[in-house]
């Protein structure tokens, strides 16, 4: 649970809720409170009492085993985030004509923490082995959407992710040292960045960053291509440039909005 619990203004009891929820991200199917206890670190009578709260007010729901799945509320709650985007409505065309050339999914992402989370996607076949949807999250360190979005920091922005990296996820921070910091300048330098295999195997990642709303919230655009279908040097030499391309007739289009 992040967030600084000593505050006096912090709502404990709604973080533990909201970690609940959060298990569902990684945990795809339905959970006990037993799972949830153990994914939360909080007691199973904490965590009955919490399921329950929430299956009334909707965010959760028991399937026929008495488990517990993401109730409709969820979405509810989600919908005036996505329907204030206007840039994925705009976007769309542009999306489906890049996914067409790259054969791959086309999506845009805002930061969500250490991770970054789909706020659009398209795609024009299902033939591809990883189809992501609007909502769907990953880590920056390890991702060309998440180099791109990063691009966007500025150096305070940057370090305090560093820092929360080496507290939350220390796994992660020699990767971020080597990787991802080197790559998110140069992304800075050329406009885009590239992901070959780093996150998933098979996946070849393009992206370029969009630009930063007036609350500070960054976006970028990117690619997940099937690795058969272009070389590492095809990813960099062409679709670079073209992902580069779409990012600048995207910022057009929502600049005459």
């Amino acid at each position: 649970m992040a967030g600084d619990q000593t505050d006096p203004s912090f709502a404990t009891t709604l973080a533990h809720g909201l970690d609940v929820l959060a298990t569902f991200r990684n945990s795809p199917g339905s959970l006990s409170n037993a799972d949830l206890a153990l994914h939360t670190g909080l007691s199973r009578p904490t965590v009955s009492r919490l399921t329950y709260t929430l299956a009334q007010l909707g965010y959760l729901k028991r399937d026929a085993k008495g488990r517990f799945e993401l109730g409709l509320g969820i979405l509810a709650a989600a919908y005036p985030v996505l329907s204030a985007l206007k840039v994925r409505q705009l976007a769309r065309p542009l999306m489906r004509d890049f996914a067409a050339y790259a054969g791959g999914t086309v999506s845009i992402a805002m930061p969500f923490g250490l991770d970054f989370i789909y706020v659009e996607t398209l795609r024009t076949t299902d033939a591809v082995p990883h189809i992501p949807d609007v909502g769907f999250t990953g880590s920056l360190a390890t991702t060309a959407v998440g180099r791109a979005l990063l691009s966007l920091s500025t150096p305070e922005e940057l370090e305090l992710y560093v820092q929360t990296t080496r507290t939350e996820r220390p796994d992660e921070i020699e990767y971020v040292r080597t990787r991802t910091l080197p790559d998110i300048e140069l992304c800075k330098e050329r406009g885009f960045a590239i992901s070959l295999g780093e996150w998933r195997r098979e996946i070849f990642g393009v992206a370029a960053p969009l630009y930063r709303t007036p609350a500070g919230d960054c976006l970028s655009v990117n690619c997940g291509i099937p690795s058969f279908r272009f070389s590492a040097e095809q990813i960099e030499r062409e679709c670079g440039p073209r992902i580069l391309g779409l990012a600048r007739s995207i910022r057009s289009l929502v600049a005459n909005v």
